[in-house]
């Protein structure tokens, strides 16, 4: 991948409980970036981690300046993470990553030439590392988003979206969603203004600490549909 002719990039990562992982999903990190982005930064959000996840991080922001750590005191959920995350970015574009290394940096080489067909680029899994479970949580949350609200796009993995887009345009004081879901409900507010987004298919790997993939429980999947709901009543009130 050229290094010539790209945006630059903020890279959010969203961390809790990562020290396992976190050195090296940096270690990637910083390694791909510095070799093929001309303008970067790695934001690390510390969503209330109570191991050692922010001292990892004070330590590489001592030898690269362009790691910064941001921190919550204490977690607030992905949504929340990525609201801080944004509102930080000094770059033109940000990407969603999570600090278990589950899917390297390395995929923005996939993603980055996208841009060339739409401001904004999606993402799915093409070596379907998910199991049956969480498959079917996927395809039933996409059902369920495009019955309430009438959108439907494909997103499993991560995106880059403008910065500005999201921040000044938008604007994140409109975004309910403190879950996963504040990802849906930005693009969902993108694609509503006339924003074109890109699909590509990246690979994700196991987690960084050698553990099983995190699912989500009852409780997280009654808070998302919350969300869900209420963004539709939010929605429904602008139409009026």
């Amino acid at each position: 991948m050229s290094a010539v002719k790209q945006p630059s990039v903020s890279l959010i990562y969203l961390c809790l409980n990562e020290e396992l992982a976190l050195d090296a999903t940096l270690t990637e990190a910083v390694e791909f970036c510095a070799k093929y982005l001309n303008n970067w930064e790695i934001l690390v959000v510390d969503d209330g981690s109570v191991d050692r996840s922010a001292e990892i991080v004070r330590q590489w922001s001592l030898t690269e300046a362009r790691v910064r750590l941001l921190q919550h005191d204490r977690n607030r959920g992905m949504g929340a993470g990525l609201k801080t995350g944004i509102r930080a970015a000094t770059k033109q574009y940000f990407c969603m990553l999570a600090a278990d290394g589950q899917i390297p940096a390395a995929e923005l080489a996939k993603m980055m030439p996208a841009l060339d067909q739409a401001p904004i680029v999606l993402s799915t899994y093409g070596n379907r590392p998910n199991n049956w479970l969480r498959t079917a949580m996927s395809r039933s949350f996409r059902v369920y988003m495009r019955a309430l609200i009438g959108v439907d796009f494909a997103l499993e993995g991560t995106y880059l979206f403008p910065v500005a887009l999201a921040r000044d345009e938008i604007g994140l004081h409109t975004i309910g969603a403190d879950s996963f879901f504040f990802s849906f409900e930005l693009i969902t507010h993108a694609i509503r203004r006339g924003y074109a987004t890109a699909d590509t298919l990246i690979s994700s790997l196991p987690r960084g600490d050698g553990t099983s993939s995190r699912v989500a429980n009852i409780k997280q999947i009654r808070a998302v549909a919350a969300e869900v709901v209420d963004f539709r009543r939010r929605d429904r009130a602008l139409k009026r």
